[in-house]
């Protein structure tokens, strides 16, 4: 297996067949295609041209920066796939910064994949220092 790590999105299809395979919510293709253009950084992972993950990070270009979609299609899930385009993201996220500065990273975990990414230094809400996450859900 020859994987590619690609610092680009994938097409509209392909990232709504990812999302479909691991069952993550339907999106429109206006949604959808929004999501991929308006991403700050996105890195998908190929397999002889099969895109099989992908990662997005949404931020301010400053201190707020949101990792979501961390998706491995379920016949690729415990290569770890998932554990490097986590370093991936975090490595060139730091590549961003300049010597002193400093940038918060969030994310919003699926329910029972905490480990995951405490493996990578994130921390469980609310906290010592941070009360929990919130958030909702608008419906039109």
């Amino acid at each position: 297996m020859a994987l590619e790590f690609i610092d680009e999105a994938p097409t509209l299809e392909e990232y709504k067949e990812m999302r479909r395979l691991v069952n993550f919510m339907v999106l429109s293709d206006r949604i959808a295609s929004n999501v991929l253009n308006n991403a700050y950084h996105i890195t998908c992972v190929r397999d002889e041209g099969r895109c099989i993950g992908m990662i997005r990070v949404l931020s301010d270009g400053g201190y707020a920066n949101f990792i979501t979609d961390v998706i491995v299609i379920p016949e690729y899930q415990h290569r770890g796939i998932g554990t490097q385009l986590m370093h991936r993201t975090m490595d060139y996220m730091r590549s961003t910064l300049e010597e002193g500065e400093k940038i918060a990273l969030y994310l919003m975990s699926a329910t029972g994949r905490e480990p995951f990414y405490r493996q990578f230094g994130f921390r469980d809400r609310p906290n010592e220092l941070l009360g929990a996450g919130m958030s909702q859900w608008l419906v039109k």
